[in-house]
């Protein structure tokens, strides 16, 4: 299944989900509309507080739904991106005609955060290190094309140098 389809199933199932708590934030407001006893001076205070109180929770509610839809939407957008860089160099893999009949894949993954980066990790045999580095190469360019600020980063805690790239000779 696509990324794609399971993120508007996992939409879908949200907004039924919300969709069957909506009655829940209506209930304080029919309760308040219910006839009751004449308050009495006492008790006046107290109804005001409680309709307060009400009134608080449901803005609490509301803005604990509004927050839940802006994270989805941020991870939903976040992911869409790494899966969009993942693609790029994947197509770059695959189009470099000298590089057709090698088993390299492409992974990338990121977090939440936009601040984050974006970590791109390329694995698979290849028969000498001259083309380690011209697959390499190929993978920063395609990346500074789309982020300019893009470059090699490190893989396993250990800079990212000719031993430590994730495509093995």
């Amino acid at each position: 299944m696509s990324p794609y389809r399971e993120s508007r199933m996992r939409a879908t199932r949200s907004a039924n989900l919300i969709a069957r708590l909506l009655p829940l934030l209506a209930f304080p407001i029919r309760a308040m509309a219910a006839p009751a006893a004449p308050p009495t001076s006492s008790a006046a205070g107290g109804t005001i507080a409680g309709t307060g109180m009400e009134v608080a929770l449901l803005l609490a509610m509301l803005l604990a739904i509004v927050v839940g839809i802006k994270l989805y939407d941020l991870k939903r957008r976040r992911e869409a991106e790494v899966l969009s860089l993942q693609s790029l160099v994947s197509e770059a893999l695959l189009l470099e005609p000298s590089l057709t009949r090698l088993p390299i894949a492409a992974f990338a993954r990121g977090s939440l955060w936009r601040h984050s980066s974006v970590v791109v990790a390329v694995t698979g045999p290849v028969p000498t290190p001259e083309v380690r580095d011209a697959v390499m190469r190929l993978v920063e360019r395609e990346l500074s094309r789309r982020q300019p600020g893009a470059g090699r980063g490190s893989v396993g805690g250990r800079p990212a140098d000719g031993q430590a790239r994730g495509l093995s000779p």
